[in-house]
């Protein structure tokens, strides 16, 4: 009696694909899910000196990190290669009534409203649930020059870093700097030469 052994040799290019598949979860990219809206003036005028103003607060909490959320989108927006000034040089005037958008010669501001903050979930399962809006406008025209917004309602968890961070001010932090990141994933890093 003749046994016959078929072996079928399956590429590693298939294995891989159909172990990608049979994950229920692939990794999504940063920024995907900000609703944006953009003109084309962004392009045109190339912003750099951007003016972050104070984070305006909708939710009706006291308990949402401002400064550091403010902090955030200023480190983010370097990471976008646009370059925010110094708080402190932008708060003396606006303390003082004296700001008005482009009086510090910056080419663009950013506004962030933090319209949903709940935090019941953070300390138990490192979860937060935001919903913020930023908008990038015109210094010289901010009541029409929109040129550039951002809006996000997402649940960020922080579960898997919860014991690494030292305080709960650490990982509000973190979150801070997460939620600045995903919102600015989503607006064109600025190209390097002159306005159009």
């Amino acid at each position: 009696m003749f046994h016959s052994t078929v072996r079928f040799v399956i590429p590693a290019s298939i294995a891989v694909a159909s172990a990608l598949a049979s994950c229920n979860e692939l990794p999504r990219r940063r920024g995907e899910a900000v609703a944006t809206a953009s003109t084309t003036k962004l392009e045109q005028q190339k912003p750099v000196d951007v003016v972050v103003a104070p984070v305006e607060n909708t939710t009706g909490r006291k308990d949402v990190p401002l400064a550091a959320m403010r902090e955030s989108f200023e480190k983010g927006l370097v990471r976008r290669r646009y370059s925010p000034l110094a708080t402190e040089y932008v708060d003396r005037r606006v303390v003082d009534a004296a700001y008005t958008p482009g009086s510090l010669q910056e080419e663009a501001v950013l506004q962030v409203t933090i319209e949903t903050w709940d935090a019941s979930l953070l300390d138990t399962r490192g979860a937060l649930i935001v919903k913020a809006r930023a908008r990038l406008l015109d210094a010289k025209e901010p009541t029409h020059g929109q040129l550039w917004s951002g809006a996000i309602d997402h649940r960020f968890d922080l579960n898997a870093t919860k014991e690494s961070y030292s305080t709960r001010a650490a990982m509000l932090q973190d979150a801070c700097d997460r939620i600045a990141e995903e919102i600015l994933a989503a607006l064109p890093a600025r190209s390097a030469g002159p306005p159009n």
